[in-house]
């Protein structure tokens, strides 16, 4: 059977130009609906707002500061800061170093508040020294305790900060609801404890040593000794132990303190850090924290006995807060702004302390009473003006420097000057820009509410203070502030109190879904029981459950949106913020008709958000003109293996506190949402039975559903939403199609793993008891040739030739073909075997492999034929394995074992796993049920009768071996397979050859199948129609072509995983994709068992699965563009390099 042409050859060039024109019309339309989305989104009009009513407004009194609190002595009358400090004082200090470059600029580190991290991260490169509060004595056995926590740890060595912990005898209480204290004892213990004190010391000095600590800083407080020279002894030891190891020791003294020997502790110490705060403290009466003469004196006394250039001044960055009913509180510089905004108080600067004060009245409980009273408050505190002008008298005075207390309470003012030197001669070089001083940041986590309820909408978002500055320009000093505008913090109107008189209100809301597997339960419990509820859609979940939505809304429930991908809103850039809703909000549009202004922020849904991470999501919603539906009963549904008696104890708690009126449940997300399932009629009883009204959000806030979801408007709009609609419900089904067939696919390829091995394992059985039949007395071997076509084979045909004279078989010839070849194969193969009567040399003119094989074929006067390859060579006793299949006299091929013999690189090595596992393997189960598709090109024996029976071998495809089998598989002859039958052949070791190679064999297994698609699926074939055609057209051709949008799929949600685009497990991604693998390794574990290959090879799968697989994927994709493309495709030939290992085929 000849024909001129190849299958799907065509000199017309119509198909062609009907499948570009076919894919222009997709990629247009593609590109339609995106502009439709596009254009939806840019022209997308936000619903207005309905105005609501405030219910309720919060107490608030107004109180002016009155005469400031300064010292009681005359001296203060005359003191106008430090002006003459710096004409007099200053300059005259010698103590300092000359060259005051190396100002020592440090702060403490509190590493259990939070604002002292953030401190960190953004301003701890503006310090050059961090003091962190992490080691303690341990209260049992007075070793050494560290609370050093390694993230900060990290941060400060990247800021590249010198870190000096804090050795302190705080006592952490045991009791959690007790206070902690400075413990005299712990303290004692060292000092008077020789042995404690020693094993203590080497501790620091070990631990120092490994995490690269520069040293530490001594705290001990509230000590109780009356020998002040045990506290040197024990700073003596330490100083000599970490001397020795270039480590530093500081300790902090209060000012004017008779317990301390300055002048000895100054020999033991690098540096002494001068408290100089807390002049006013927690049980002291209102007054300065640190008053600039105050400040001064401290520092006078101390230098008296400790030289300057051994001191770190200590400075305030805080303040605190006095009651006429009890002590004061600290607070810290944002807190005493938002104090004095609350209250409309008026901030005062104190020109004769540098410090600052206001005074209010609050409203507060009086438990005495049992009532309301007002409680007049006095506040004092330090900014960035007393800070500013502390250091310039620090700098003139030439001390080593300064350390803050504490990173975090400060004005963040401060660290526009902190890291400067402010003496004169450093100010009058680099002049410092006072501009930058004159507006104040707002606390993005500051927050006024008014009202009552669970409806949150923003009337404010913080806004920045202004500070009018009086600068003192001869000494360059603040000599007077006035704040203009304070900063002011959001605030926030809370709507939806229940004001109802007979029976509470209650909402059931549902975030994260829609769900396919519960979401339609959640529906059929309200539906049941009447209950009405409201629904925050996930864009992204919605999309992919369009009836589902189309549903919720049919069905009477609210839908509010809840982002599109349900990512923290407070994490990502407005713009994409903006994205997230619009899409959300487009989709609840263009699938029910009706737009929304209900809005929850995921992982943001609390009633009373307090910090910004909780507050901005509010305020992007009211940007795209959404109310923000918080939520007072949180039963936390979505803990994982949290049960229904949990959450309906948890709501049950949480009602009887009266604290709201909305439920927060989930319908998606998670593993399993059974236990909210299981709660939900629980919970709908237990508000039944307290005499509730189950209601909607928009009941809730006096509105209708038309207000809170209302209609679209008219116009061409319109015709968007349509579009949009029709672009949804097309990705909606296009998405189930395409996971149907992904279902399909896994299934399927599992289900052929399975069914494969079985039959592999089963034919194994059978071809080993087969091999226990006695081979044939000599006189039985019927006359076998050996067909070699070869085409420009001059480096591999004389060694092949050769091999093939070393079989057993005995009854064997060998004809060679010289296909036209224009390199001198013809020449070598003549020479070398010249007068070797079982060798048959023959040349024609070049027709290709099959025509060469047919001239072969016809030259042989045997009943049975081999070929091969000319680049292949057999194990000696192949042809023997071979010819006992014929047996059978329904045997019309036996297809061998083929190998790769020059496993010499990557590729090679990738090929030899593939013939092992893919091909081989195949065959040995498709030998079982006689439906091998194909006796391989490298060695496959035939019956010569059945060869011209089925009409010859043919040029019309490119897998001629191919195309010889399934005709004789349709002419009723047995293919057999031969694992026994084992031939070595040279696989491609380029890219480029193996891409070419492939190619030809997937174009060619394409132009098969075509030839034969008439017996697909025809019973009349048997397993040829029923397992073969089928196993090529979907395990070959469709599941391969669907192959690359799944590894895209993949490789997709990895990035949106990692990015946090979608709320799913990364790492769960990666398990399924490592289990596929270890599935797919063991399925290859078991074929390499069979063929008693090396197991170690296997390690090569992690990269092939990785890379090999797309290769083919780009293999098949070219194959049906050139099929389409009708033209003429040749075999082209493979560059031998000869590399078969010779020691591999003799053993």
């Amino acid at each position: 059977m000849h024909t001129s042409y190849q299958v799907f050859q065509t000199n017309s060039a119509s198909r062609w130009r009907r499948f570009k024109w076919t894919t222009r019309i997709f990629i247009f339309v593609g590109l339609f609906f995106l502009f439709v989305l596009v254009l939806a989104i840019i022209k997308n009009v936000n619903p207005s707002l309905p105005t609501l009513e405030e219910k309720a407004k919060y107490y608030q009194k107004i109180l002016q500061p009155k005469g400031e609190i300064t010292f009681a002595h005359s001296g203060n009358k005359a003191y106008q800061g430090f002006k003459d400090v710096l004409k007099n004082k200053g300059v005259a200090s010698n103590e300092g170093p000359e060259n005051y470059t190396n100002l020592i600029r440090a702060a403490f580190y509190t590493p259990w508040r939070i604002d002292s991290k953030i401190t960190l991260k953004q301003f701890g490169d503006k310090c050059n020294t961090i003091i962190p509060e992490w080691f303690f004595i341990n209260p049992k056995t007075y070793a050494l305790e560290s609370r050093m926590d390694t993230s900060s740890l990290r941060l400060m060595k990247q800021r590249n900060l010198s870190i000096i912990p804090i050795i302190s005898n705080f006592h952490s209480a045991s009791d959690s609801t007790q206070q902690g204290f400075f413990d005299a004892r712990l303290a004692h213990m060292l000092l008077t404890n020789v042995d404690i004190r020693t094993k203590f010391i080497k501790s620091v000095s070990d631990t120092l040593l490994k995490y690269n600590l520069q040293g530490v800083n001594i705290d001990f407080e509230e000590l109780k000794e009356k020998n002040n020279q045990l506290l040197v002894g024990f700073q003596k030891d330490l100083y000599e132990q970490l001397n020795k190891i270039n480590k530093l020791v500081t300790i902090d003294i209060s000012p004017d303190n008779e317990d301390y020997d300055y002048k000895a502790l100054a020999n033991y110490n690098d540096y002494i850090i001068l408290m100089a705060y807390d002049e006013h403290y927690e049980e002291s009466v209102p007054g300065p924290v640190s008053a600039q003469k105050w400040v001064e004196a401290a520092l006078d006394i101390t230098a008296k006995e400790v030289p300057s250039r051994k001191i770190i001044l200590g400075m305030a960055d805080y303040g605190y807060d006095w009651s006429d009913s009890g002590r004061g509180e600290s607070v810290t510089y944002q807190d005493a702004l938002a104090l004095a905004g609350k209250y409309n108080s008026v901030i005062d600067y104190d020109n004769d302390t540098y410090n600052l004060h206001f005074s209010y009245v609050a409203k507060e409980f009086d438990e005495d009473k049992n009532q309301y009273v007002e409680v007049k408050h006095e506040v004092w505190f330090t900014d960035a003006a007393t800070i500013f002008n502390s250091l310039r008298f620090n700098d003139e005075y030439r001390t080593a420097g300064t350390a803050l207390w504490r990173m975090g309470s400060e004005d963040k003012r401060i660290w526009s000057f902190y890291n400067r030197d402010l003496s004169n001669a450093a100010l009058k070089q680099y002049p410092f820009d006072f501009r930058n001083l004159s507006k104040v940041a707002a606390s993005p986590d500051d927050v006024i509410f008014q009202g009552e309820g669970e409806l949150l909408d923003i009337q404010a978002s913080p806004k920045q203070g202004e500070i009018k500055l009086e600068i003192d320009s001869s000494e360059q000093m603040i000599a007077e502030q006035t704040y203009v505008h304070l900063p002011s913090p959001f605030i926030i109107t809370k709507f939806g109190e229940d004001t109802s008189t007979t029976g509470r209100k209650i909402i059931l809301t549902f975030d994260d879904g829609p769900d396919p597997r519960w979401t339609p339960k959640v529906l059929d419990i309200l539906e049941r029981e009447h209950i009405p509820a409201t629904f925050f859609i996930v864009g992204i979940q919605g999309e992919k459950n369009i009836p589902l939505l189309r549903r919720i809304y049919k069905d009477g429930f609210e839908i509010g949106n809840h982002t599109f991908t349900h990512s923290n809103i407070a994490d990502m850039s407005a713009d994409r913020a903006e994205l997230e809703m619009k899409l959300t909000r487009l989709l609840i549009e263009c699938t029910t008709g009706r737009s929304t202004i209900l809005f929850r922020a995921p992982y943001n849904a609390d009633s009373e958000p307090r910090t910004f991470q909780e507050l901005l999501p509010i305020a992007r919603g009211k940007e795209a003109n959404y109310y923000t539906i918080g939520e007072s009963i949180d039963p936390m549904d979505w803990e994982t293996g949290v049960s229904a008696d949990t959450i309906v104890a948890r709501v049950s708690k949480i009602e009887s506190e009266k604290l709201g009126n909305i439920i927060l449940l989930h319908d998606a997300g998670g593993k399993t949402r059974q236990a909210t399932i299981d709660a939900l009629p629980r919970i709908i009883k237990h508000f039944r039975d307290k005499g509730y009204k189950f209601t909607t959000v928009s009941d809730l806030i006096g509105k209708t559903k038309d207000d809170v979801m209302p209609p679209l408007p008219k116009g061409e709009e319109k015709w968007l939403i349509k579009l949009n609609f029709l672009l949804a419900e097309t990705t909606y089904w296009g998405g189930q199609i395409v996971f149907s067939l992904f279902l399909v696919g896994i299934l399927l390829s599992i289900g052929r793993m399975v069914a494969v091995g079985i039959l592999a394992y089963l034919q194994k059985k059978r071809s080993s008891r087969e091999a226990l039949i006695p081979v044939p007395v000599v006189s039985d071997y019927p006359l076998v040739s050996v067909i070699v076509p070869a085409y420009n084979e001059e480096v591999n045909s004389v060694r092949t030739v050769n091999s093939l004279l070393q079989q057993d078989y005995p009854n064997l010839e060998i004809i060679f073909v010289d296909d036209g070849s224009a390199d001198r194969t013809y020449q070598f193969v003549s020479e070398a075997f010249e007068g070797n009567s079982r060798v048959k040399v023959l040349t024609k003119r070049n027709g290709g492999k099959a025509s060469a094989l047919n001239f072969g074929i016809e030259s042989s006067d045997a009943e049975f034929v081999v070929c091969i390859d000319a680049d292949t060579q057999l194990k000696s006793d192949a042809v023997s394995h071979l010819i006992k299949k014929f047996r059978n006299k329904s045997v019309g091929a036996v297809a061998g074992n083929v190998k790769v013999g020059n496993e010499v690189n990557m590729i090679t090595r990738w090929q030899s796993i593939e013939y092992i596992t893919s091909q081989n393997f195949d065959r040995r189960a498709f030998d079982l049920l006689n439906c091998i598709t194909v006796v391989p090109g490298a060695i496959g024996a035939f019956r010569k009768a059945a060869i011209v029976d089925a009409g010859m071998f043919t040029t019309d495809t490119l897998a001629e071996d191919c195309d010889l089998t399934i005709r004789l598989l349709r002419c009723g002859y047995t293919i057999s397979n031969c694992s026994e039958a084992i031939s070595y052949t040279e696989a491609p070791e380029t890219l480029k050859g193996f891409m070419n190679q492939r190619f030809r064999w997937s174009f060619g297994v394409m132009q098969t199948f075509w030839k034969h698609r008439d017996a697909c699926f025809n019973p009349k074939y048997k397993s040829l129609g029923m397992v073969a055609l089928p196993n090529i057209l979907i395990y070959q051709i469709v599941l391969p072509f669907l192959a690359p949008l799944a590894d895209l799929i993949l490789i997709l949600s990895l990035i949106a995983a990692g990015l946090h685009i979608v709320d799913a497990g990364l790492n769960s991604i990666i398990f399924y994709y490592l289990v596929f693998t270890l599935v797919d390794v063991a399925g290859a574990a078991i074929a390499f068992a069979f063929e008693k290959e090396n197991l170690n090879k296997l390690w090569w799968m992690i990269p092939q699965r990785l890379v090999y697989r797309q290769l083919m994927y780009y293999i098949l994709i070219k194959s049906v563009r050139r099929a389409i493309k009708g033209e003429l495709q040749g075999w082209g030939k493979l560059k031998r390099t000869g590399n078969v290992n010779q020691l591999v085929i003799s053993r």
